[in-house]
């Protein structure tokens, strides 16, 4: 019986610590498609957002080649929005096949985020230091990737939405610089602000333009067969774009149209 007093105290005080100790992660649940509505509408993103095919987002993160660890049957689920203009702006949400899964898709994240500072300092070298500090949330087997305005508020909201919070948008306002004035100018005086049309394209703009296209083809599902120039402008080209999909022609053809500035050329549309 002396041995059971002095045991006693001993049990209660593991249960105590037990207790106190860390407890198994619960289950996260979060819907996607609630967190990208509520981001494209947050004002984060003050350029256009055109969502996405899903199917574009293993392309898109190079899950296809041997220096990604991911696969693309590592995605259970994604939500992927782009800006409409040559910005960075943009967001991917994903949900894991499982917890190693989700872990192998956010590196994929961070070398995505490399590959695009990569392409930008070619294409839209204001853009490229952007991708240096990209959001990447990781909440269980869920994912995102944000790049917008006002980064330090875009973040909170984020987090918050990756919380599974319901939001008040009131709340989570982005501090964006004013726009520029638009106001009508002075008619009394000579209007200089009228930019100076662009010189007509030569064969070798219509190359780059070409070589442009495909470079942005290449970190994507497509395989590009044939580009047709259709609408040839000053300062501005479209091609028809024929091309296959894991082996699969598309129908209908997709286009894509570039502009040039600063003599790089940059692409300001692409789909059907």
């Amino acid at each position: 019986m002396k041995h059971v007093k002095y045991l006693l105290p001993l049990l209660s005080l593991c249960l105590l610590l037990a207790a106190c100790g860390p407890k198994p992660d619960e289950t996260v649940t979060l819907d996607l498609d609630y967190i990208a509505n509520t981001l494209s509408d947050s004002g984060y993103f003050p350029q256009p957002l055109e969502a996405q095919d899903p199917e574009l987002v293993p392309g898109l993160l190079s899950l296809y080649e041997d220096r990604i660890n991911a696969q693309p049957e590592d995605i259970a689920q994604a939500r992927f929005t782009m800006s409409l203009g040559m910005v960075a702006d943009q967001f991917i949400l994903m949900e894991a096949k499982d917890s190693g899964a989700s872990d192998r898709l956010e590196a994929a994240l961070f070398t995505y985020a490399e590959d695009q500072k990569s392409a930008y300092e070619f294409y839209a070298p204001d853009q490229a230091a952007r991708m240096d500090d990209p959001i990447i949330e990781h909440t269980g087997n869920y994912l995102l990737f944000a790049v917008g305005q006002d980064r330090d508020g875009l973040a909170k909201l984020c987090a918050a939405l990756m919380d599974g919070q319901e939001v008040n948008l009131a709340d989570f306002q982005p501090d964006l610089p004013p726009a520029p004035d638009v106001s009508e100018p002075d008619v009394s005086e000579p209007d200089t602000s009228v930019p100076e049309p662009p010189a007509p394209l030569t064969q070798e703009d219509k190359a780059a333009a070409r070589q442009a296209a495909l470079d942005y083809y290449a970190g994507t599902v497509f395989e590009v067969d044939a580009l047709t120039e259709i609408e040839p402008r000053q300062g501005e080209i479209t091609f028809q774009v024929s091309c296959s999909k894991g082996g699969v022609k598309v129908d209908p053809d997709r286009t894509i149209s570039l502009e040039r500035k600063n003599g790089a050329w940059s692409v300001i549309s692409e789909g059907y």
